[in-house]
């Protein structure tokens, strides 16, 4: 027995067989030979030659899907029809069609033709009585023929629907003609497979469409294999001259050559195998095609041909095909791992939220801890979610913001201070490297800083009506207070003799700190903005799945967010609300000191103007102070200088920090009504049947997916179980 016969080698062609009943090569391309041509150009006979199976004449049957013909060495004769299901067959299909099973023990025409017509009603594409008008022609799945025999030679052949180009009414469609097309393209451009281009000597063969299609998949010529059949039919000298030159290689060559078979007789039913091969034979050594190579002639060459072919593909590729199944069974692996486990019932819905809550605050703990290391380095990756670090410099700069720009005018005169009236943009995203004074500070940020302001607002427009924008106002004007302390006093003055109501502080208070609200709640909002931005992002991160993204962002964060964002804007304006209309008081014993020792400069300065020396403060003591024309109601307001000095400086201290200890940290960042708080397992677990359906659960599209992606992966294992046999 030739090397190419061997039990070796018909085990690993098996083997191969093996690997396409498992469906894998709708995935990965398998070695294979493919028989392509036009409708009635010699298909059938071409697979009689090669197989010696003969499909039922009398009726179309077989050009309807893919036949995947395979001859098996037994010791009994044997027929075996069978059904691949389509590669995206639903379990229930798949499970009705693997139920079509029928063996023949002979190739009685008949018993095959009723066979086949049970074949068509099986996939679909037979009109049942009472069954829909729109049956299809045509069906993606595989007729499966395992032809065994003590004579048989292992080979599997890939039979192609047949090319055509117009269509019959009531059986096929316009449509049906590039549904047949594509599936020929989409066979012919598998790199792994052998392409016996099918075409009639009979006509002019130059002009083949199927040539054509062969050339532009295989460019290199490197799997197209010719046959011509029906070459009996030919009667011209002429053309009997080009075939010759055909299959010489004189004209359209293909590296493979080209192989000349004679077909059955129309109406040839009943010849036997052994009687069509010896005609086969008689046939070919007559002139003039018993000038030509024998290995170009007849069924038996072209056997041969074809199956060395197969063989030499198959070792070939066979360690890409493992590697290739093994990298496909990888990616399935991640795009399910992308899906998550399936949710289709409440315990599995409200397990995989638990899962996502439980990161979630994982990563929020990290997040207000300032412990960025570790998690894939998801921190560094995304810099919004580095939340206590942004807090933490916000609160800065509003400090440092309000301490220079809170007031609207100086207490005291400055000799620097020249910018009364000019127009600054205060933005608290972060601190400008220069001062924030003059429009050159304004220049440097206002492109980087606006614009990360304006994204933020364009991306959440659903608390547009809770944060506020960044205000623009004049830098404090020149000192010093005392005109307008002056104007306060005379307008607000009592009986008091020689000191001041509670009421003239207050008033005046509250019109130097008019800036602070819009400060407030501009910093306020930012904070706002910056925790909005770290939910977000965290989300992505912690939940791919776009679908359960967006119902838990609207079934379960936003109105809660928005209630606790505005539960802190509500709690910092209350804050200010204490501090500017409420009677100014205060226990800290600075303000006692510092009022104190404004007090003894004030006195020090009039002192000098009025022309006495310095040391007699210590001779005469205070009482005896020349202060010469002084009005009483001028000194009362030196004492108001001094004392609303004094206090706004406590003021604005006490409100930084306790705006920033309970709005920011407290109501934002770690209370237990925090906004990062919403998202956790106690939470998800106290949400109903309904709510968790509606958040987690899969929308047909995932649940399609998986499926698909479940059965892609069922063929994949399966196929490796074969490689590893």
């Amino acid at each position: 027995m030739a090397t190419d016969h061997s039990l070796g080698n018909n085990a690993f062609l098996a083997k191969i067989d093996r690997l396409r009943e498992t469906n894998v090569g709708a995935q990965i391309p398998l070695p294979q030979v493919i028989v392509v041509g036009d409708q009635s150009s010699g298909k059938s006979s071409t697979l009689e030659s090669l197989t010696g199976f003969a499909f039922p004449r009398a009726v179309n049957l077989c050009t309807r899907y893919v036949t995947q013909i395979s001859c098996i060495r037994a010791p009994t004769k044997e027929i075996c029809v069978s059904i691949i299901p389509r590669p995206n067959a639903t379990p229930e299909i798949k499970a009705r069609l693997q139920d079509f099973h029928h063996r023949l023990n002979n190739m009685d025409a008949a018993s095959l033709a009723a066979i086949f017509q049970q074949a068509n009603k099986a996939m679909g594409i037979e009109k049942i009585e009472g069954g829909p008008e729109n049956t299809p022609a045509f069906s993606e799945d595989t007729l499966k023929i395992d032809i065994s025999g003590p004579d048989e030679r292992h080979l599997t052949l890939v039979d192609i629907p047949g090319i055509f180009r117009v269509s019959s009414p009531g059986v096929t469609t316009d449509g049906d003609i590039q549904l047949v097309l594509n599936m020929v393209k989409r066979y012919m451009e598998n790199p792994r497979s052998i392409i016996l281009a099918v075409i009639p000597a009979n006509v002019d063969i130059a002009s083949q469409e199927i040539l054509r299609l062969a050339a532009e998949a295989d460019p290199e010529g490197l799997r197209t294999m010719g046959v011509l059949t029906k070459v009996d039919l030919v009667s011209e000298q002429a053309l009997k001259e080009t075939i010759l030159e055909l299959v010489n290689g004189h004209r359209n060559p293909l590296k493979l050559g080209y192989c000349i078979i004679k077909n059955r007789g129309a109406d040839d039913d009943t010849s036997s195998a052994n009687a069509l091969a010896a005609a086969d034979r008689a046939f070919f050594q007559t002139p003039p095609w018993s000038t030509c190579s024998a290995s170009a002639l007849g069924a038996d060459a072209l056997q041969a041909r074809v199956r060395s072919l197969l063989l030499d593909i198959s070792k070939r590729e066979f360690p890409n095909v493992r590697a290739h199944i093994e990298s496909r069974r990888a990616a399935i692996m991640d795009q399910l791992a992308a899906l998550g486990p399936s949710r289709a019932d409440e315990g599995a819905q409200r397990r995989h939220l638990v899962k996502i809550a439980a990161q979630a605050q994982d990563l929020i703990m990290r997040a207000t801890n300032g412990h960025y290391m570790g998690n894939n380095g998801i921190f560094q990756r995304v810099d919004a979610l580095r939340l206590v670090t942004k807090l933490v410099g916000q609160n800065e700069i509003f400090s440092k913001t309000l301490a220079e720009y809170g007031h609207i005018q100086n207490f005291r005169a400055s000799d620097d201070d020249d910018s009364d009236e000019e127009d600054v943009q205060v933005w608290l995203f972060e601190e400008p490297k220069n001062t924030l004074r003059g429009v050159s500070a304004k220049a440097q940020k206002n492109d980087q800083l606006k614009g990360a302001d304006n994204k933020a607002a364009r991306e959440y427009s659903d608390i547009q009506d809770i944060v506020t924008p960044d205000t623009t106002f004049p830098t404090p004007k020149r000192g010093p207070l005392t005109n307008l302390i002056r104007e306060v006093f005379q307008a607000s003055r009592g009986p008091e003799l020689g000191t001041f109501n509670g009421t003239v502080l207050a008033t005046i208070f509250r019109t130097i700190t008019t800036r602070w609200e819009p400060l407030m709640l501009s910093h306020i909002s930012k904070s706002i903005k910056y925790v909005h931005d770290f939910t977000h992002r965290l989300l992505e991160e912690i939940c791919p799945d776009k679908k359960v993204r967006d119902e838990l962002w609207g079934v379960l964060l936003r109105d809660e967010l928005r209630q606790r964002y505005q539960s802190a804007m509500s709690h910092g304006k209350f804050l200010l609300d204490i501090e500017r209309n409420g009677p100014p008081v205060t226990l800290n014993q600075i303000f006692n000191t510092t009022v104190q020792s404004k007090r003894e400069e004030t006195l020090s300065q009039r002192y000098q103007e009025g022309g006495s020396k310095p040391e007699a403060i210590i001779a005469l003591g205070m009482k005896q102070l020349n202060l010469g024309d002084t009005e009483n109601s001028e000194m009362i307001c030196d004492d108001l200088l001094n004392t609303i000095e004094s206090y706004y400086k406590v003021a604005r201290e006490r409100f930084v920090d306790t705006l920033c200890q309970q709005v920011i940290y407290h109501m934002l960042l770690t209370g237990p009504d925090s906004p990062l708080q919403i998202l956790s397992p106690d939470r998800i677990m106290q949400l109903s049947a309904d709510q968790l359906e509606a958040i987690a659960g899969e929308d047909m599209v995932t649940v399609d997916q998986r499926q698909t992606l479940q059965r892609q992966l069922d063929s994949v294992e399966n196929a490796m179980t074969v490689m590893r046999s």
